[in-house]
């Protein structure tokens, strides 16, 4: 039951995890980014059928995790962070992985950040909004996911997201607001929109982050095809999350942050409407 207590010991973190084939890397169900989860019994329910790995949604979890692959991840990021004038950042919640590399756990900043490949130098990925890190506990063959580094999550360095950050170039143009060209469509976007808001009130606290951070990229979806305005999206969510303040350690900053990664993903695949 040892991956089952490592799942449980990441959903106390606040990490929605998701269960992993057993001794693979590949999520065990669809939709996974949907599905992950905090919720206890939903957790027991997926490991006491099989010896599932652990998954964490980096997205709905907060999360910017590097991954350094062997055999020069690590001097790779360490090179880069001296060239920006920094100490590598090794003190944070860290992993070793199966294949002997490292995964190193930092606060999502508030630009919104997905994956990359090599992008901060050579043997260097990144995991964050629409990606997942296999947790420790899991194994893959004879080996296996352990903490490295039991310490705090530490934000993610400056540079590192200045150099993830995408240019003015590749950032998402605001599209303004377009006039429903028809009844069916404006009924479809009003009853889409309330619906997301009934899911955000609704949600359970186990579930809360996840269903926040999908219910924003849903409306961002909507945002990014010019047929909601953003701030107007951004209010009506936090109006709907308000619902859940001071309940078991929810605030509005939470749901400020999940929100603004949430739209700001939706925005990047628009939501054809006709």
């Amino acid at each position: 039951m040892t991956r089952y207590r490592e799942a449980l010991a990441a959903a106390a973190r606040g990490w929605p995890v998701i269960p992993l084939r057993p001794h693979g890397k590949a999520p065990a169900l669809r939709g996974w980014e949907r599905e992950a989860t905090t919720d206890r019994d939903r957790i027991r329910r997926w490991w006491v059928r099989r010896p599932c790995n652990v998954g964490i949604a980096c997205g709905p979890a907060g999360l910017l995790v590097v991954d350094l692959d062997v055999p020069h991840g690590r001097e790779a990021f360490a090179r880069r962070a001296w060239q920006h004038g920094a100490e590598d950042p090794r003190d944070t919640y860290s992993v070793a992985t199966a294949g002997g590399g490292e995964h190193r756990y930092f606060l999502a900043p508030e630009v919104p950040l997905g994956n990359t490949v090599g992008k901060v130098a050579p043997h260097v990925d990144t995991r964050g909004i629409g990606g997942y890190v296999v947790a420790a506990g899991s194994r893959v063959g004879d080996h296996r996911y352990r903490v490295l580094r039991d310490l705090p999550v530490a934000p993610a360095p400056g540079w590192l997201v200045d150099v993830l950050a995408p240019p003015p170039s590749e950032e998402v143009v605001d599209i303004p607001v377009q006039r429903s060209s028809s009844r069916r469509v404006g009924a479809y976007r009003d009853a889409a929109v309330a619906g997301e808001l009934d899911r955000v009130r609704g949600a359970r606290p186990g579930v809360r982050a996840h269903v926040v951070f999908t219910a924003a990229c849903r409306l961002g979806e909507l945002v990014g095809a010019g047929w909601l305005d953003e701030r107007a999206a951004a209010d009506l969510l936090l109006d709907a999350a308000s619902a859940h303040d001071g309940v078991e350690g929810w605030t509005g900053r939470e749901a400020r942050h999940h929100i603004g990664n949430g739209l700001a993903l939706g925005r990047r695949r628009p939501r054809a409407l006709r």
